[in-house]
């Protein structure tokens, strides 16, 4: 069934219209950075609240669309992927700009942050809901344009100015590639309407599709097209990173599953190509984090291996046709995107009070700042997969439904899940308890404790209360994940 609706468009719609209306009225009244902390989180809570309408068409088995859904036209199309994402990315964009709002208080240039944060969001929203190849490409790049201005944002050092022109270089090589894919596909088809009805593909969508496979895996940081990630993630604002790694290189991923099958690529084969490379980002994102100092790369390479679980339950559930493994890997993603938030937004707590950037650093935390310390603690645990955190539920679930395969390939990558998962441990744990280790002994006495502000308090309260429910309480979260 499928049924029109402006509904589709009103999330995209809000977004944008905000972060216009955000940057005017701070032009014009100039607004301080807590009142526009504050009217950017409503702005996402309202996109949120929209998304209610969608979900009840979608669950009742519409396909809901905005536009003419006619070959060669442009339209946006809700999907059940694409809403959990958006979804997910509304919420932490709530507790982002909160977080924000004593966070960025000693940069000069607030202004132009939370209409960047609203266009983030904003272009992947866009990115999801698109439903031809075209439109597809030109909301990637508002997404992948804000994102590299926000790795930059502090552009006084030289470090945020090289992890941002980094980003920028692979990512443009990564959209170039795809907009070369689209035309391939083009090419061939004459429309890019997702999905072509076109029968079994042609030697030029098959070089299309590889095209826009090669750019969704820089944007998502699949190994070997990673290189930019660990700069990235470690040189931007931790408000930012949590976003990058929370949703954004997560919602690409999503992205090339919707591409790649709507473009004719049998399940099967995608299925096995996300198995084999996920070795790869599991195996290389856990041993190259097991030797950082720096604890924001750390936390990067440690999304690379995440990344790598969640491809390895998708491709279970494509390779073997098991619906409920594709659920997991969306749990998955669910966990990841709250716990891999909590633990950046605690890093920049530490940073932000005590100017911590090394894991050696982090000693004292306890005492100085015992509510991040324990954020923190609980985010790694979870990423950990100590029960009974969300971590733990998630990984469990993808265990069982790998055992369903029943092939040889299936048990060779559970071993592979298994080994990285107790390898990520040997990171997690000693970080865990740098946290806990009292500071070196100072003259003057043990440091004193510092109050966080309630700006940064809450949305970690928050994202740490989720950890904890989601991991006692996994029903109702499954059952929307279905």
């Amino acid at each position: 069934m499928i049924e029109s609706t402006v509904w589709v468009a009103l999330p995209l719609t809000i977004l944008t219209g905000g972060a216009f209306g955000l940057y005017v009225l701070a032009r014009l009244l100039r607004l301080r950075n807590t009142h526009l902390a504050a009217l950017t989180a409503g702005v996402f809570a309202v996109a949120l609240l929209s998304l209610t309408p969608l979900f009840a068409l979608v669950r009742a088995g519409a396909a809901p669309f905005f536009g003419a859904p006619t070959p060669g036209s442009a339209f946006l199309q809700a999907d059940a992927a694409g809403l959990l994402l958006t979804a997910i990315a509304c919420g932490l964009g709530v507790a982002v700009a909160l977080y924000s709002g004593h966070y960025i208080s000693l940069d000069q240039r607030f202004i132009t942050y939370y209409p960047l944060l609203l266009m983030l969001i904003a272009g992947m929203i866009g990115m999801l809901l698109a439903a031809d190849l075209f439109n597809l490409y030109l909301f990637c790049e508002l997404m992948s344009i804000s994102a590299y201005v926000l790795v930059a944002f502090r552009r006084h050092t030289d470090t945020a100015i090289e992890a941002g022109f980094k980003y920028l270089v692979m990512g443009s090589v990564g959209t170039l590639i795809m907009l070369l894919g689209i035309a391939f596909v083009y090419r061939e088809t004459g429309q890019l309407t997702l999905p072509l009805e076109n029968g079994i593909p042609g030697p030029w969508r098959r070089a299309g599709i590889a095209c826009l496979l090669v750019g969704l895996g820089v944007k998502s940081a699949i190994v070997p097209l990673h290189t930019w990630l660990p700069d990235a993630y470690g040189r931007a604002p931790s408000s930012v990173s949590a976003l990058l790694a929370a949703v954004i290189s997560k919602s690409t991923l999503i992205l090339m599953l919707k591409v790649a099958l709507g473009l004719g690529l049998p399940a099967a084969t995608l299925g096995l190509g996300l198995l084999l490379l996920s070795f790869l980002n599991m195996t290389l994102g856990n041993g190259l984090a097991l030797v950082q100092t720096h604890t924001k790369r750390l936390l990067a390479y440690s999304s690379i291996a995440q990344t790598g679980y969640i491809m390895f339950s998708l491709g279970i559930g494509l390779r073997y046709e098991l619906p409920a493994a594709l659920q997991a890997g969306l749990f998955l993603l669910l966990t990841h995107a709250v716990m891999k938030a909590t633990a950046f937004l605690s890093k920049g707590v530490c940073h932000f009070y005590c100017n911590t950037t090394l894991v050696t650093e982090l000693r004292g935390t306890a005492q100085q700042l015992p509510l991040a310390a324990l954020t923190f603690a609980l985010s790694l645990a979870g990423l950990a997969g100590i029960p009974p955190l969300a971590g733990f539920v998630s990984k469990w679930f993808i265990l069982t439904e790998c055992l369903r395969a029943a092939d040889w390939l299936a048990y060779v990558g559970l071993a592979i899940f298994l080994l990285n998962s107790l390898l990520a441990l040997g990171y997690y744990l000693p970080l865990i308890v740098q946290l806990f280790t009292p500071a070196p002994a100072r003259t003057g006495g043990a440091p004193a404790r510092i109050g966080i502000s309630p700006w940064m308090a809450v949305p970690l309260l928050t994202l740490a209360a989720l950890i904890i429910a989601i991991g006692l309480y996994p029903g109702p979260w499954l059952a929307w994940v279905r």
